[in-house]
C-alpha cells in the first residue's frame, strides 16, 4: 500500500523523535556515568550507608587496697523501631497492656512514629528483660538493647567521693565527673548498610574505628576507714543530737586521703552524693586554729617555756570588747595555756606577734586558697585581714574567729604539723591504670611549702599530745594509740552576719596518730550538738574510737607488736586475733571461737568451714562477731547464710566469695536479702540487699 505524503511525513517525524529520545538518554546517561560519576557515587553512598556509634567500656575504679568500689553491669533497655503502620500499631497496644497504660495514649507518651528510633525504658529490671525474652507475642518493632551501667558494689558507702554517672554513663559529681574524660574513653564507629526504601540490611561487624576503653583510676580512699568514718559520723550526730557531722582523714606523710565524708540527718539520703562538705563548705574553725598560731609564735621565737600569764581569772576587757575564759585561770604557763585552750593567754601572746605576722602564718598554712584536690566546688575559705589591727581583732584570729576554713584545709594544716612542718597537696587518685594494666600516670607527693622550722615542731607537737593527756581532750586518749590534737568549740555566727548565737556552737576535735610516728591526720566537726557542746566532749572521743578501729584495721602500719596490742585495752574494748578457722569441723571452730572471745554467724548448724571473714590473724575487738561458710561433706554447693544484722562491707564479702553479684538499696546495715537463708546458691547469679541504717 503506498502512504501519502503526509503519512510519510508524519512517520518520518516520529523516526526523528525517537531517535532524538534516545539520543538525548545516551547522552543523558554518558553525562551521569562517566561526567558525574564521582559526585553521585558519593551521594548513594550518603543515602545508603551510615555509622553507628559503638560505646567504650567505662574504667573501674579501685580503692587504694584494690578492692572495686565503682563497676559496671550489663541491664537492658527497650525501645521501638516500627517498620510499617501495623507494626507501630501492635507495638502500642502490647506497650499499653505491659505498662497499665490508657488504651491509644503510648504512641503520644513515646512519640512513637514509623522508621524512628524511640527509648521506652531504659536499664530494665532483670525480671521484665526475662518476661520479655520469653514472650512469644511480643511484636515487631520491639526491641532490647543491652548497656552498661555504673554499679556500686559498697552501696552508699564512699558515694560523696564517688559521685554517680547519668543513664549514658557520663560522670555527674564527685570523681566520676573529675576522671570522667579517663574513665569514659573514645567510643568507636560501625558502618551500616541500607537499601532502596530505607530499610537496614547489614551492620559491618568490623568497626570503621574501634572504641578505646576507659582508664581505671585507683584512689587513695581506704573503703573500709571510709566505712568506719561514715558509721562513727551517724553514731556521733545520734549520741550528741548535732544537726550534722562531718570528717577527714589523711596520710600526713603523703597527702593521700585516706577518707573523707559527712553526715546531714535531715538530708533524704545522708550519704549519697549531693556535695562533699568537707571540701564545699567552711566554717570558724575556733580553739583548733590556736595550733596554727602557736606554730607562728614558736617559728618567731617569741615564747619564753619558763615564763607564766596571768589569764585574768576568765576575764579580759579589750576596748569596748570583752575576752572570756571558761574557766577563771590565773598564771599559767604556755604549755598549761594551750593545754586548759586559754583564750586570753593565746591572745595575750598573738598580741605581742603581731597581726600581720598572724595572718601570714596562716596564709603559709594554705588557709584563704584552694587546697587543690581537684573536686567541683572547692573553697578557698576566708581569712580576714583589716586594715588596720587592733588589740581584738589580732586576739579574734588568734582564736580561731573571723577566719573559715574548710574541713579538708585544717586537716591538711595538721598533716603538716604531724609530718614536720611541710604542707603537702592533697590528693585523690593515686594512679590510673590501661586495660592491659600498665600505670599510665601516678599521682605522687607533692609538697606547696614549708610552713614550720623542723626546730618548732617537736614543741607543737609535745603541746598537741599535753592537751590530750592532761588538757581538754582527754576523752582523746587513747592507751591503743597514742593521740596528740586541739579540742575547738565555737559559737555559730549568725546567718545575717551580725554576731554570733551564744546558744549554738561548732564542736571539733583535730589532730594526728601516732604520736611517736605520726601517720595518719585528721578531724572531726559536728554542728550544733545538744546539750553537752563542747570539742572535747563530742568530737574528741569519736576522733579516738576512729583512731583505735584504724588500728585493727591496719596493725601492720602501726609497726606496733602483738605483745602491745594484746595487753592494751582502750576505754571500753581490747584487741585480739582472729584464729584460722577454715577447714575444722564446726564444733571445734565453736570451741576456739569461745576462747578467743569472739562469736561465730555460721549458713547452717553442722559442716566445715570453707570460710571466713575476718581472715584469720586479722586484729579485730573482743566479742566481735565472726562470719563463716560450712560446707557439708556430702555436697558440693553452698547455702546461704543468714545476711540480715550484717554491713554492707560483711555481706559484700561472702557474695564475692560465693561469685554472687550483689545489688545493694539503701545504707547501713542488710535488713532484707532476695536469697532466703538456706537456699542452695546452685546458678544463683544475683543476690539483692536492701539495707537501712539500725
Amino acid at each position: 500500500m503506498k502512504r501519502t505524503r503526509s503519512e510519510r511525513i508524519r512517520l518520518g517525524l516520529l523516526y526523528l523523535a525517537v531517535c532524538l529520545f534516545f539520543a538525548v538518554a545516551v547522552a543523558r546517561l554518558i553525562h551521569l556515568q562517566v561526567f558525574k560519576s564521582s559526585q553521585y557515587s558519593e551521594i548513594v553512598k550518603h543515602q545508603s550507608s551510615g555509622k553507628v556509634g559503638i560505646p567504650a567500656g567505662r574504667g573501674i575504679i579501685y580503692d587504694r587496697n584494690g578492692r572495686i568500689v565503682a563497676d559496671n553491669i550489663s541491664r537492658s533497655s527497650l525501645y521501638v523501631y516500627a517498620l510499617s503502620h501495623k507494626e507501630l500499631k501492635q507495638v502500642s497496644r502490647y506497650l499499653e497492656k505491659l505498662f497499665n497504660l490508657k488504651p491509644g495514649t503510648a504512641e503520644s507518651r513515646y512519640g512513637l512514629k514509623v522508621r524512628k528510633f524511640r527509648w521506652i525504658k531504659r536499664h530494665i529490671s532483670d525480671e521484665l528483660a526475662d518476661r520479655l525474652d520469653n514472650d512469644t507475642t511480643v511484636p515487631k518493632g520491639l526491641h532490647l538493647r543491652q548497656e552498661t551501667k555504673r554499679m556500686y558494689p559498697w552501696g552508699t558507702i564512699g558515694k560523696q567521693i564517688l559521685g554517680f554517672t547519668d543513664i549514658d554513663n557520663n560522670g555527674q559529681a564527685g570523681i566520676e565527673l573529675t576522671c570522667n574524660k579517663i574513665l569514659a574513653g573514645k567510643k568507636g564507629w560501625a558502618d551500616i548498610r541500607r537499601d532502596g526504601l530505607r530499610n537496614l540490611y547489614r551492620i559491618k561487624e568490623t568497626a570503621l574505628v574501634k572504641p578505646v576503653p576507659g582508664q581505671s583510676v585507683i584512689l587513695t580512699i581506704d573503703w573500709r576507714f571510709q566505712e568506719v568514718l561514715e558509721e562513727e559520723l551517724r553514731r556521733g550526730v545520734d549520741t550528741f543530737n548535732a544537726k550534722a557531722g562531718m570528717g577527714v582523714f589523711v596520710d600526713c606523710n603523703t597527702g593521700e586521703v585516706l577518707a573523707m565524708a559527712h553526715y546531714d540527718p535531715s538530708e533524704q539520703h545522708p550519704m549519697k552524693p549531693v556535695k562533699l562538705r568537707p571540701v564545699t563548705d567552711q566554717f570558724e574553725p575556733g580553739s583548733i586554729f590556736k595550733a596554727i598560731t602557736v606554730a607562728g609564735m614558736l617559728d618567731a621565737g617569741i615564747i619564753d617555756f619558763s615564763d607564766s600569764t596571768y589569764c585574768e581569772k576568765g576575764k579580759w576587757k579589750l576596748g569596748k570588747r570583752i575576752l572570756h575564759d571558761d574557766k577563771k585561770h590565773e598564771w599559767l604557763s604556755f604549755r598549761q595555756i594551750i593545754e586548759l585552750s586559754s583564750n586570753i593567754g593565746v591572745a595575750k601572746h598573738a598580741i605581742e606577734f603581731g597581726g600581720d605576722a598572724l595572718y601570714e602564718t596562716a596564709r603559709r598554712f594554705g588557709f584563704g586558697e584552694k587546697p587543690g584536690i581537684g573536686l567541683g566546688g572547692e573553697t578557698r575559705g576566708r581569712v580576714f585581714c583589716p586594715e588596720k589591727w587592733s588589740d581584738y581583732t589580732i586576739s579574734a584570729l588568734s582564736i580561731g574567729h573571723s577566719i573559715a576554713v574548710s574541713g579538708l584545709q585544717m586537716a591538711m594544716a595538721f598533716a603538716a604539723i604531724a609530718n614536720g612542718g611541710e604542707l603537702l597537696k592533697p590528693h585523690l587518685v593515686l594512679c590510673n591504670i590501661n586495660s592491659e594494666g600498665q600505670v599510665t600516670r601516678r599521682f605522687d607527693r607533692e609538697v606547696v611549702r614549708r610552713v614550720m622550722k623542723k626546730s618548732s615542731v617537736d614543741s607543737l607537737q609535745a603541746f598537741l599530745r599535753g592537751v590530750v593527756e592532761r588538757g581538754t581532750a582527754e576523752k582523746a586518749n587513747s592507751s591503743a594509740v597514742a593521740i596528740a590534737g586541739k579540742t575547738g568549740t565555737a559559737e555559730l555566727p549568725r546567718t545575717n552576719g551580725r554576731g554570733y548565737y551564744k546558744n549554738k556552737f561548732v564542736a571539733s576535735f583535730a589532730g594526728f596518730f601516732p604520736y611517736d610516728n605520726p601517720s595518719v591526720a585528721g578531724i572531726i566537726v559536728f554542728w550544733e550538738p545538744e546539750p553537752i557542746h563542747y570539742g572535747g566532749h563530742t568530737a574528741a572521743p569519736v576522733f579516738r574510737r576512729i583512731a583505735e578501729r584504724y588500728l585493727v584495721l591496719n596493725p601492720d602500719y602501726f609497726a606496733v607488736t602483738h605483745q602491745t596490742l594484746e595487753e592494751t585495752e582502750s576505754a571500753t574494748e581490747k584487741t585480739i586475733e582472729t584464729p584460722d578457722l577454715v577447714g575444722r569441723d564446726y564444733h571445734i571452730a565453736l570451741a576456739m571461737a569461745k576462747e578467743h572471745d569472739i562469736t561465730i554467724r555460721a549458713n547452717m548448724d553442722d559442716g566445715i568451714v570453707v570460710w571466713q571473714y575476718p581472715e584469720a590473724d586479722r586484729l579485730v575487738f573482743r566479742g566481735e562477731q565472726v562470719l563463716v561458710v560450712l560446707k557439708s561433706p556430702d555436697t558440693s554447693t553452698l547455702s546461704m547464710p543468714n545476711l540480715r544484722g550484717l554491713s554492707i562491707r560483711q555481706a559484700s564479702a561472702f557474695l564475692a566469695f560465693a561469685g554472687i553479684t550483689g545489688r545493694v538499696s539503701g545504707h547501713g546495715r542488710v535488713v532484707k536479702q532476695s536469697i532466703k537463708p538456706g537456699e542452695q546458691l546452685t546458678g544463683k547469679k544475683i543476690c539483692r540487699l536492701e539495707c537501712r541504717p539500725i
